[in-house]
């Protein structure tokens, strides 16, 4: 066996660390040693009920934020929690096995990444998988949550009907249909995979094929509705539209797009880099914009927001970061995409490459899928655009003189390290305090009962350790203890599932017996606003996480939030 200083080993090496599957088990492996975290509680809920009852998917009540209510009401879509479900019946509720159970979602996307890029940038892109498949886009993004999954299936989709296309094969065009139809099936923002396999089929003069495609993608569709049409007399998906508000103005729609900046600004560093060194920038100027990316995230992350200056606003400073770099990001991918799509020619002045058009169609379609989709920013909502960009870079970087320092992909992969690790100490302390809060509450009186209050991954380690949820209307007696998340109620510190909380029962209701405080030495954080805000990672200038036991003292009704 050669020495690791030898050239062959380092190559071998090289190439192990680029397998679609070796980056998948690394994924996974990592995924599994996170707690449940934000929405995972849904669907592992959703999946249990399906173990138990697999023909009757929303045919039950789910306690999601302050009351339970029907199933149906909940935005989960069946393929994620059907395969959870399968997990549930083999190996139980234990959550690692769940996680290691999401691996051919995660093995799904390594792959149908790698092939793309291998299809539209040969060894460029094969050199560059890491940089994608252990990003900031999907590195912490995995845990049980749909969106992994439904990008990986969208991905998936895409390889087997370009396959078809090369080869005429009708049978390939129909198996892409059957995949598109899952990836819509596990999450809506999946809709607009059919347009990219129709575009793939128009710009490659396959829309024959095509059309089967998208026949059977839409038919898998609208033949799951209708089963659930005829099984509760409405349409999941029908349900979930309807509950939107009236189609927003472009006005409205616009202030989606400092969110967009402000995750692609995390989420797609690596690929910045790379677009930026196809466009031209020198390899000075991108060690240059690495190391001010470095600082930048030090700053947030370690940095205690006290000590800024009493002028600076360390929050706005973070929102501007980001989204300052989040631009750059997206107009050197644009620019990637148009000067690989026109190249000029004799004849009418343009000379048009099929693979470069269609991948410059790719991401318009994923810019206005982004926008007509997008209920609010998360992190979750860009994975498929910093794909995407990940392709038209490798597109254009491959070539003479454009390919990026190997250097690139060790920074891209590094920060997803970074991020997927920040996301890691935001989501154990729900699991921690709920944890140490039933050790307080085991000591109580016979005929008493423990509630909780609080969401996400909190709501499911109290209820793993018997905890019933106090939401409004229930009544609690005197010797019953209640374990709430004590989180300002000012509005200082925003999350919206907090919103929702009932308030601190009064002081002449109950008093408080123990205060949990689970805090650490770093400052950066990443819920919610990984999830659901304008920024992926900023500052905290408090705990995170503080849990207050209070014991019953009077009958107490809870009150509405």
């Amino acid at each position: 066996m050669p020495s690791p200083s030898h050239p062959d080993f380092r190559r071998t090496v090289s190439r192990t660390l680029r397998s679609p599957l070796v980056l998948a088990l690394l994924v996974t492996a990592a995924n599994a040693l996170k707690p449940l975290a934000v929405d995972d509680t849904a669907y592992l809920m959703y999946a249990r009920h399906v173990a138990a009852d697999p023909l009757d998917p929303y045919g039950f009540e789910v306690f999601w934020y302050t009351a339970p209510q029907p199933a149906m009401t909940v935005l989960v879509p069946p393929v994620v929690p059907y395969w959870l479900a399968v997990g549930v019946a083999v190996c139980g509720e234990h959550v690692w096995a769940l996680k290691l159970w999401m691996f051919p979602f995660v093995w799904a996307f390594a792959w149908s990444a790698g092939d793309l890029l291998r299809r539209f940038a040969g060894a460029t892109g094969t050199r560059l998988l890491p940089l994608v498949v252990l990003s900031p886009a999907v590195l912490p993004l995995v845990n049980l949550m749909l969106d992994v999954p439904a990008v990986g299936l969208g991905l998936a989709a895409v390889v087997v009907f370009a396959r078809a296309a090369d080869r005429g094969s009708w049978r390939l065009a129909a198996a892409a249909g059957v995949l598109a139809a899952l990836a819509m099936q596990t999450k809506y923002s999946a809709l607009p995979v059919p347009v990219v396999v129709a575009w793939y089929g128009l710009t490659h003069r396959r829309v024959g094929l095509a059309a089967v495609a998208v026949g059977v993608a839409a038919a898998g569709f609208v033949g799951w509705e209708q089963v659930t049409v005829a099984k509760y007399g409405e349409s999941h998906f029908a349900h979930h539209l309807r509950k939107q508000e009236p189609a927003a103005t472009l006005w409205e729609k616009a202030n989606l797009a400092p969110g967009l900046a402000g995750h692609l600004g995390c989420l797609g560093v690596g690929v910045g880099l790379v677009a930026l060194g196809a466009l031209g920038v020198p390899r000075r100027g991108l060690a240059v914009a690495a190391v001010a990316l470095c600082v930048g995230f030090v700053r947030i992350v370690l940095v205690p927001p006290r000590l800024a200056a009493e002028e600076w606003d360390p929050h706005a400073g973070t929102v501007a970061f980001w989204q300052t770099v989040g631009w750059l990001v997206l107009a050197a991918c644009v620019g990637c995409a148009v000067r690989s799509a026109l190249r000029f020619g004799r004849r009418w002045g343009v000379r048009r490459d099929r693979a470069s058009v269609f991948l410059a169609g790719w991401l318009l379609v994923e810019l206005a899928g982004y926008f007509a989709l997008t209920p609010f920013p998360a992190a979750r909502r860009v994975i498929g655009l910093v794909v995407v960009g990940a392709l038209v870079a490798a597109r254009a970087a491959h070539r003479p003189g454009r390919r990026p320092p190997g250097w690139v992909v060790g920074f891209g992969v590094a920060a997803g390290v970074a991020v997927a690790a920040l996301d890691v100490l935001d989501a154990y302390p729900e699991k921690a305090c709920a944890e140490r809060a039933a050790a307080v509450t085991a000591d109580r009186p016979p005929g008493a009962t423990v509630w909780y209050v609080g969401h996400w991954g909190f709501q499911f380690y109290c209820e793993r350790a018997g905890m019933r949820p106090a939401f409004p209307g229930r009544v609690l007696m005197p010797g019953d203890l209640l374990v709430r998340p004590d989180y300002p109620e000012d509005g200082s510190f925003h999350r919206p599932d907090i919103e929702r909380f009932p308030s601190r029962p009064p002081a002449w209701a109950a008093e408080p017996v123990a205060d949990l405080v689970w805090d650490d030495g770093v400052f950066g954080r990443t819920v919610p606003n990984l999830y659901g805000g304008d920024s992926p990672v900023v500052s905290r200038d408090r705990p995170r996480l503080r849990v207050v036991v209070y014991r019953i003292t009077k009958t107490w009704a809870v009150p509405g939030p």
